[in-house]
């Protein structure tokens, strides 16, 4: 072959190229407009029944001699950019509920995707992956997020650095531990005394803590916070962020704990009242809050406190989300209080993580819809 020959067909691939370019920038701008119409109707920006005709039809329409599956993949990414785009279009009342987006490809792994990971022990029952993935896929994001059971945390952490894990999520029982172990922590996250958050920077790891915000917003379904008593069961770290959070808002929290040199030493740090766990039927609050592990899958049918002390409070709140109704929840809630589980503590804490590490507007909705249905299945 000449070079002119060779010369020659380079431009009739730019020329392609560029028609291409101008056809998928038209593509775009149609599915814009669908997405628009759709929002208006109240209709799902995604519909998986529509996605799967587009490559059945192109399918019947491929003469080669590209693959079938390698036409699905590269329509798999032009669709998943028109749906972000669609989403963008969207008001931001009309988050696009996308009815089964846990269970779709999340997309296809390459040398550039992203990896986002929990650590914990246990972490199997974690929710976290179903939500963080629904929400990449949503948004056309090159993005994995992995459960990580761990057992030697300090080696844990280096490994992440040697993989250039871009974030991770923290949570039982290494909130306070992982302080020791990061290069910086944000003020809100010192002063709470624990992170749930870590963002990767080069070759620094910075932590933060969004437990709080969800607490807040878990706690506010049931009652103002300002001028109320919160009696808070738990002296980890999620009892830390739940005290922030109820003292930062103008509430009063009382710490109740089975150990008393834990208990203690919390309620010295926010200057609040501590009573021993043995001594709880003495305590008088508005709302009583579990932060303790207490009642959680596969141990759903303990209770942190004994049945009789439930009635006396006008709300219980509990941390826990899985299972969705806790016993201690189920009898708060045959006693007449008002209810809410760590559900939303789960959902608002994670939606600011992911808005953390994208710099992108968390779909809420649907992070929150699927994980609530994969639970109510349970």
């Amino acid at each position: 072959m000449s070079k002119d020959s060779l010369d020659r067909l380079r431009r009739r691939i730019e020329d392609l190229d560029v028609a291409l370019l101008k056809l998928l920038n038209e593509r775009a701008t149609v599915a814009i407009q669908i997405g628009k119409l759709k929002t208006q109707n109240g209709l799902s920006i995604y519909d998986p029944t529509r996605e799967e005709a587009i490559y059945g039809y192109l399918a019947k329409h491929n003469h080669g001699p590209i693959k079938i599956s390698d036409m699905n993949r590269i329509f798999s990414e032009i669709i998943s950019v028109s749906r972000k785009l669609q989403f963008t279009a969207a008001s931001d009342n009309s988050e696009p509920p996308v009815e089964s987006a846990a269970d779709r490809n999340i997309g296809v792994l390459s040398g550039n995707t992203a990896v986002y990971c929990i650590l914990g022990n246990p972490v199997a029952h974690s929710m976290s992956p179903l939500m963080h993935n629904t929400a990449f896929t949503l948004l056309g994001i090159d993005a994995i997020y992995l459960p990580f059971e761990v057992e030697d945390l300090q080696e844990a952490v280096a490994g992440m650095k040697a993989l250039g894990i871009k974030g991770a999520s923290v949570t039982h029982p290494f909130k306070t531990q992982i302080i020791s172990l990061i290069d910086e922590i944000d003020d809100t996250a010192e002063k709470i005394g624990a992170v749930n958050t870590l963002v990767f920077e080069k070759e620094r790891i910075r932590g933060t803590n969004t437990d709080w915000i969800g607490a807040v917003r878990c706690l506010e379904t049931l009652l103002t916070i300002q001028g109320h008593n919160f009696v808070v069961l738990g002296a980890g770290g999620a009892a830390r962020a739940v005290v922030f959070g109820i003292t930062s808002k103008g509430g009063k929290a009382i710490i109740v704990n089975r150990s008393g040199k834990q208990g203690s030493a919390l309620a010295e740090e926010f200057d609040c009242a501590f009573v021993p766990l043995s001594e709880i039927e003495s305590v008088r609050g508005d709302c009583l809050v579990n932060t303790t592990p207490v009642g959680m899958y596969p141990r759903e049918d303990e209770m942190p406190v004994p049945k009789r002390v439930i009635g006396t409070y006008k709300a219980v709140a509990d941390v826990i989300y899985n299972p969705l109704q806790t016993m201690l929840l189920k009898e708060a809630k045959a006693a007449g209080c008002m209810v809410a589980s760590g559900f939303e503590m789960f959902l608002y804490q994670g939606t600011e993580q992911f808005t953390i590490w994208t710099g992108m507007k968390a779909p809420v909705k649907e992070m929150g819809k699927v994980v609530y249905e994969r639970l109510a299945t349970k």
